[in-house]
């Protein structure tokens, strides 16, 4: 790992956001500098919210005196802001929902009213052919393309050469030569996959075998968490900002702060930056489904995948309800039971995680997909998409280029 000769500022930035680790957990994403400083926070006592409040301040007002180029500047501002809502948050202060989002993340997150998704469960009962209720329907589909937990990490790393192949054909020379992915399973996670940045051009896949997973998704996970997704981005960045330009912010990931929404994005649009559906679908049908034979024609089957990836802003939705509109869990559970698309252990699921005020704004750093999107394109082109990576974009810039 590079040792860096930081200077003061640069250390009390990492020291504040390992700090904020102590108090949330899983705040960290990553950390991969000097391992002097993680050590010396580890054997620290926790710092209260209010002098980390201090703390963060104190970098803010220091901040104009750093001689940082603009855009650099600005990337640590907008950090730093997040931050600076979050210890308000974590010290009592009484932030809004919607306030709270956009300063966490910098950009204001669409929100989609009901009507939206009951005119997608319209289309889902268009699509989803068969007898009985539409949820009913659904389960037979979701049974017969569900993986075994036997063959799950098998198909998992065959998706993820095929995206790790395909990234070094449309990038090339991006990635460092030494990078690699391992693939891991666990149980008894409140997720599905998780991407743990390792540093050193290193990621650790965990890919948690208690949830369900079906062909039709495989390839687009591996495309999220690896090729060109989490992984991607992280090497690069650790490549060509870390080591070549000596940007220490990127050697920490922080949750709740702008850059995980241009991640969250990145894993998001990752899929159609590499393929187009029919392309995702072949290869799919190729080396994912067992049985061929009995699955719906490739139009009906792009027509499902991308109606699924448009139920993706529900859980943001979700949140919108409850902490803007005041709506309780029964008004939440009734409404998911009327589209008829989700089951009772799967509603109880998304009720307890956005009953969490500290993770129920995580959610809307997904629509990352969405600005990138209205920047690049739905497929975007791989030299302009490329940007992201080279630097420290921040959502609001999207919207400026």
């Amino acid at each position: 790992m590079q040792d860096l000769e930081l200077d003061e500022f640069a250390k009390e930035y990492l020291r504040l956001g390992l700090r904020i680790g102590k108090h949330i957990n899983g705040y960290v994403e990553c950390y991969y500098g000097p391992t002097e400083i993680k050590q010396a926070v580890n054997m620290e006592k926790p710092k209260s919210p209010k002098l980390l409040l201090s703390d963060c301040n104190n970098l803010l007002n220091l901040l104009t005196k750093q001689g940082f180029k603009d855009n650099r500047k600005n990337y640590f501002r907008k950090t730093l802001n997040a931050i600076e809502t979050l210890l308000k948050k974590l010290n009592g202060d009484k932030i809004s929902y919607i306030e709270f989002v956009t300063n966490l993340f910098d950009f204001k997150p669409k929100f989609y009213d009901e009507n939206y998704f009951f005119s997608l469960k319209s289309e889902a009962d268009e699509i989803y052919s068969g007898k009985g209720l539409l949820h009913e329907r659904m389960n037979n589909y979701a049974i017969k393309r569900n993986i075994s937990k036997e063959k799950i990490k098998e198909f998992f790393t065959k998706a993820i050469i095929v995206a790790q192949e395909q990234t070094k054909g449309i990038f090339h020379d991006l990635l460092p030569e030494n990078e690699n992915v391992t693939v891991n399973v666990i149980k008894d996670q409140s997720w599905g996959m998780y991407n743990w940045y390792q540093g050193n051009f290193q990621s650790k896949i965990d890919i948690n075998i208690s949830a369900n997973y079906y062909w039709t998704d495989i390839l687009s996970f591996a495309c999220h968490e690896g090729y060109p997704g989490h992984h991607t981005e992280y090497v690069v960045k650790e490549k060509l900002l870390f080591r070549k330009k000596n940007y220490f912010e990127n050697s920490i990931k922080m949750l709740y702060t702008p850059e995980m929404v241009i991640s969250e994005g990145i894993g998001q649009i990752a899929e159609n930056v590499l393929f187009l559906p029919k392309q995702s679908i072949l290869i799919s049908l190729e080396n994912f489904c067992l049985h061929p034979e009995i699955e719906d024609d490739l139009e009906l089957l792009i027509k499902q995948i991308q109606l699924k990836k448009k139920f993706r802003v529900l859980e943001g939705a979700l949140a919108y309800y409850k902490y803007n509109n005041n709506w309780n869990d029964n008004e939440i559970r009734e409404f998911l039971r009327q589209l008829e698309l989700i089951t009772e252990p799967a509603i109880t699921s998304m009720l307890k995680f956005i009953s969490d005020e500290l993770w129920a704004p995580y959610v809307l750093s997904y629509q990352g997909e969405r600005l990138l999107t209205e920047k690049f394109g739905n497929h975007p082109n791989p030299e302009y998409f490329q940007t992201v990576y080279l630097e420290n974009t921040l959502p609001s810039d999207l919207s400026r280029r």
